[in-house]
């Protein structure tokens, strides 16, 4: 509640931040012009949101099988902002995508039918009902919910069970049945399992500990030069063989919030991830410029100090240069076209997720103390 009535006092402070920058000819405060940024993309998904229908809760996509991501995506960036459902100007927008998402749910519990990387929409999609639990005034919708969540939990737990050789155990990969492993996807069912666990769900710790081998096992060394050893992580382990920044920001970010200490690879994957500086598109992202953005970016803040400013003040700055004057996002020009059949509503709500991590309003956003600021409580 409190969140809402904050609103329209932030909402004048940014007004006379924004007419005193005017009055003074001074630019204005990064932060202020990224919450009048993150203002016109939300005006801009809920005016765009599907009102009536079968997709009704929706947004348009080209494909529609990402419906419930986009849907989930976009109702985790009004709750990134503190829009609570059936309250203020946006309840209903973030109402209406819970429902469309829980309706997605098949009978078995998978959220990603008929989709090739279903895992990716079963993780996006169970994300947003954690985030949203909790937050419904009516405690039979809660109770759904909470009997949703824990079906597609259900999920993630028999997925990752599957028979793997050696270098897959412990993850997970495009779906259900898969025997194979990829650190991109079992990013995302860790930080399922992380919101789960904030949520008061039982959460096997032999499966996290089995992850999280896993991902120890896609570390590679990159070099030892003057500023000290570099490594990364590799998308696949024991298959590719040279580390990406994107799924190296992911790794950064998981183990933060699983590991109970510091060590040397986190310092070496900030100084493999120190070369790859923010771009609006480029080899870095390969052609998935949000995705990729997103995980460096939870990656950064986990981390905190002078990481994190070196690499978000840039990254903002590229975000505030390519805003659409409608409010939406385009896609970085090199964006792979599987990416693009999403829409305009997901390279939005990334943006928006993107500039909005600092509030720390989701579950997954919360910053793990111990890696910022306070690392004498080791």
């Amino acid at each position: 509640m409190l969140l809402v009535t904050l609103k329209p006092f932030a909402s004048a402070i940014l007004l006379a931040c924004l007419l005193a920058g005017l009055a003074t000819g001074a630019e204005p405060d990064p932060r202020v012009r990224a919450q009048a940024a993150v203002e016109g993309g939300l005006r801009w998904l809920a005016a765009h949101q599907v009102s009536e229908g079968p997709e009704a809760g929706s947004w348009e996509t080209e494909e529609p099988r990402y419906r419930s991501a986009v849907a989930s995506f976009a109702g985790l960036a009004f709750l990134a902002n503190g829009h609570l459902p059936g309250e203020g100007e946006y309840g209903r927008v973030v109402e209406r995508a819970m429902r469309h998402v829980q309706g997605s749910m098949a009978a078995d519990g998978y959220l990603g039918q008929g989709q090739s990387a279903g895992m990716y929409i079963h993780a996006a999609c169970t994300l947003f009902g954690l985030s949203y639990l909790g937050l419904s005034p009516d405690p039979a919708a809660e109770r759904d919910l909470a009997a949703w969540c824990r079906r597609s939990l259900g999920v993630v737990a028999e997925a990752q069970k599957v028979s793997r050789p050696d270098h897959a155990r412990g993850g997970w990969r495009y779906t259900p049945a898969s025997n194979e492993s990829d650190l991109s996807v079992t990013s995302w069912q860790l930080l399922v399992l992380h919101a789960a666990r904030q949520c008061g769900f039982e959460v096997d710790e032999d499966s996290i500990e089995a992850a999280l081998r896993f991902m120890d096992g896609a570390y590679v060394a990159v070099t030892n030069g003057p500023a000290g050893p570099a490594g990364g992580y590799v998308y696949r382990p024991g298959v590719s063989r040279e580390p990406e920044p994107g799924v190296t920001g992911a790794a950064v970010f998981i183990r933060s919030l699983f590991e109970r200490r510091d060590d040397a690879r986190r310092e070496a994957a900030l100084a493999y991830l120190a070369a790859y500086p923010p771009s609006w598109g480029g080899a870095q992202y390969n052609g998935y410029f949000f995705f990729g953005a997103f995980y460096m970016t939870q990656g950064m803040f986990q981390v905190g100090d002078q990481a994190w400013d070196r690499y978000f003040t840039p990254l903002r700055a590229l975000l505030l240069e390519h805003q659409a004057g409608d409010g939406s996002w385009p896609f970085a020009p090199d964006d792979a076209h599987q990416g693009r059949l999403a829409g305009p509503a997901y390279s939005t709500a990334m943006a928006i997720l993107i500039l909005s991590m600092e509030k720390q309003y989701l579950p997954m956003y919360q910053r793990q103390k111990r890696l910022f600021g306070e690392r004498s409580m080791q």
